[in-house]
């Protein structure tokens, strides 16, 4: 089944998001400066003979990188990584927290500041925002319940999502969880009971940075990035810190070196190359060794699969699958770019760079993503092959439409796929999951598709039997059949796909699908519908946050109201 996955399942898996690399040379002459919540936590004290740039005193913090490399320094302080987590002050901190409440499930929940700390009260029980967690669609925080000795940081139940601005429970932005409500008619997850599983367990290995030794303490099970190259030698030392971290997979806070993703994330600690040594691109230590199938590091940073393992330190969430094996929801783009046809030649810093945000970082999309293309497909580089093989001219559909197509639901939009594939795959076509000629001919049938990738491409791929239960009618609309589909990442892709191609003719299949049970899912639908409409509905018109009795009012009148302003 196209993305099945238990609730419980889903809570076992930890969250992700973003780091990539950087550059080279440093001068040795340098004013050493304590970098942001730099510690000693474990006593992982720096070895003698080996260099190493693991360790707590490995690192300088990026401060002490700006002093050479300025320019990258000042891209990076305003890039999405450098807010991945931050402090809860000043205007870090987006959302009305102006005294502003949300009633749902009969209890409420108010947003304050009191002496300037943000207060999240969960009807009654209060939690002193201490950290933010993203900055850019969606902003969720930490936090520390009110009289709480231990000061434990938890991840706090409600988010503003700046996709649709406003504040809404973790069931709405989240993708991990099942039908909003039980059979009973309760809510079947309590947002005013926050998990009390402690922050520092999840979110705080991707979105901060921290001595890469405290990666290789942590069960080898759980890493993609570059700790599957190297390994800890187990020594009394090693052993020690070893079982402090993996007992709860709790990263030690006092250890981080900056709140957020900092230059260290992708480079490693920094002092030796800050002292005039070359900057090495692979974990090294006294204590550190390469595993017998790791990458040759000779090429540094132009090695693919050491780039790509530094990204997949982050970029490598769990993720529910479609059934050619690419990932249904974001941040698994270094495992979809590992299992696609373009690995190992191709690096996530061909098209993307990690210091920048906005176009320069990767999205939408630019000359230089297809110009990667081509570093290998040559041929292709000539504008007369380009459209000879592609069938379809330049600024219509690219490379990227065609094998990376938008199949993952981000935070606010549909994004690329990057397991990079074919448009003929067979799996994807017999399930009826979402295939690159479809998303943009959403009016054409699947028999269509077939018989344009024999006449274009030669493939020939003959529908069968068994496809009706996908598509219902071989020669109906792709588009409406996807709609309907039994699979919510299908419907979900195929209303996004509408909204792309402006189709108000989609609007009454889209707002049927705003009564899905699932809040997640029917706020998709919802932003589709008024990216249509181009205007925000009422609440009076329609509330998401509504119970279903309300939601199925509102929804009569909906549907008169866009049958009546259709074309």
């Amino acid at each position: 089944m196209i993305g099945s996955m238990t609730r419980a399942a889903r809570k076992a898996m930890f969250g992700a998001l973003v780091v990539a690399y950087g550059v080279v040379a440093c001068r040795s002459e340098r004013t050493e400066r304590e970098p942001t919540e730099i510690g000693h936590g474990h006593g992982l004290g720096h070895g003698h003979g080996e260099p190493s740039n693991v360790r707590s005193e490995d690192y300088i913090g990026p401060d002490a990188c700006g002093e050479c490399h300025l320019e990258k320094h000042e891209s990076w302080r305003a890039s999405l990584h450098a807010v991945m987590n931050q402090r809860a002050a000043g205007d870090a901190v987006v959302g009305a927290w102006d005294g502003a409440t949300l009633t749902y499930g009969g209890r409420t929940v108010r947003f304050s500041r009191e002496g300037g700390v943000p207060v999240m009260d969960l009807a009654g029980t209060r939690y002193h925002v201490t950290r933010t967690i993203g900055a850019r669609a969606l902003q969720e925080y930490v936090g520390v319940r009110e009289g709480d000795p231990a000061g434990l940081e938890v991840r706090l139940p409600f988010g503003w999502w700046l996709a649709r601005p406003g504040w809404y429970p973790q069931p709405y932005f989240d993708s991990w969880f099942d039908a909003e409500y039980d059979a009973a008619g309760e809510l079947a997850f309590d947002p005013f009971t926050p998990d009390a599983t402690p922050w520092a367990t999840r979110c705080a290995w991707c979105h901060n940075t921290y001595p890469f030794e405290l990666r290789l303490l942590r069960d080898p099970a759980i890493g993609n990035g570059p700790e599957a190259h190297v390994a800890l030698v187990a020594t009394t030392r090693t052993v020690a810190a070893r079982a402090a971290v993996r007992e709860r997979n709790l990263l030690p806070v006092e250890e981080m070196v900056t709140v957020g993703i900092s230059c260290e994330s992708c480079h490693l600690g920094g002092r030796a190359h800050a002292d005039g040594a070359p900057m090495q691109f692979t974990p090294t230590g006294p204590d550190v060794r390469r595993r017998p199938d790791a990458p040759a590091p000779a090429r540094g940073r132009d090695e693919p699969a050491l780039v790509n393992a530094i990204c997949a330190q982050c970029h490598s969430t769990p993720s529910p699958r479609f059934p050619d094996g690419a990932a249904i929801r974001n941040s698994t783009e270094a495992l979809d770019l590992a299992a696609g046809a373009c690995a190992p030649t191709i690096a996530c810093t061909d098209c993307h760079d990690p210091h920048q945000r906005g176009a320069g970082a990767g999205a939408p999309d630019e000359p230089a993503h297809l110009a990667a293309c081509t570093l290998c497909h040559q041929r292709l580089a000539d504008e007369r092959a380009a459209l000879a093989h592609g069938r379809h001219p330049a600024g219509v559909a690219s490379c990227l439409d065609c094998h990376m197509p938008r199949l993952v639901a981000g935070i606010g939009a549909f994004v690329r796929s990057h397991r990079i594939s074919s448009p003929t795959d067979p799996r994807m076509l017999a399930a009826g999951a979402p295939n690159a000629c479809n998303l943009c001919h959403l009016d054409r049938s699947i028999r269509w598709t077939t018989d344009e990738l024999r006449r274009g491409w030669d493939v020939s791929i003959a529908p069968q039997a068994g496809w009706r239960a996908a598509y219902g009618e071989l020669d109906h609309a792709v588009g409406l059949a996807w709609l309907t589909s039994r699979h919510a990442p299908v419907r979900l892709a195929a209303a996004a796909a509408f909204a792309r191609r402006r189709d108000r003719a989609s609007l009454p299949a889209l707002v049927e699908l705003l009564d899905d049970p699932v809040a997640h899912d029917r706020m998709w639908m919802l932003l589709a519908v008024e990216e249509l409409l181009g205007r925000r509905l009422a609440p009076d018109e329609y509330d998401p946050l509504a119970p279903p009795a309300v939601r199925a009012r509102q929804m009569t009148a909906l549907r008169r109201a866009v049958a009546e302003a259709r074309p």
